[in-house]
């Protein structure tokens, strides 16, 4: 075999699935759009992004996450494990209280955009 030839078929022995598309087995993570703090054993949402599926569908930044998807949350770290662990396309319940009223969202959810910034 020529030397080029070696050389194209070990390319192609290599080949990758195109940028941006993620392997078949791959978990894509999920995001609505929001930062989220611990204060005193709650969490609480901090930021919501502009135009992010949770500012369009009505949370607001104080808003304290009591569950999500059915799920009690209990800390920081579990609620993002939630988002996170959301299917791109899905929609998340999500229940807050708000000043002390009970209040339930319905959020879509996005891929998390894991590119680096340039």
């Amino acid at each position: 075999m020529r030397p080029g030839v070696l050389l194209v078929a070990a390319l192609a022995a290599c080949a990758q699935a195109p940028v941006g598309a993620p392997p078949q087995d791959s978990v894509v993570p999920g995001t609505i759009g929001v930062v989220a703090r611990e204060v005193e054993s709650r969490v609480l949402i901090a930021a919501v992004g502009t135009d992010s599926p949770a500012a369009q569908s009505g949370v607001r930044v104080g808003d304290q996450v009591v569950r999500y998807n059915g799920v009690r949350v209990a800390s920081l770290r579990q609620f993002y494990r939630l988002v996170v662990d959301s299917p791109p396309g899905s929609v998340a319940r999500l229940e807050v209280l708000r000043a002390g009223t009970p209040q339930v969202m319905e959020v879509p959810v996005e891929q998390l955009d894991l590119l680096p910034r340039v």
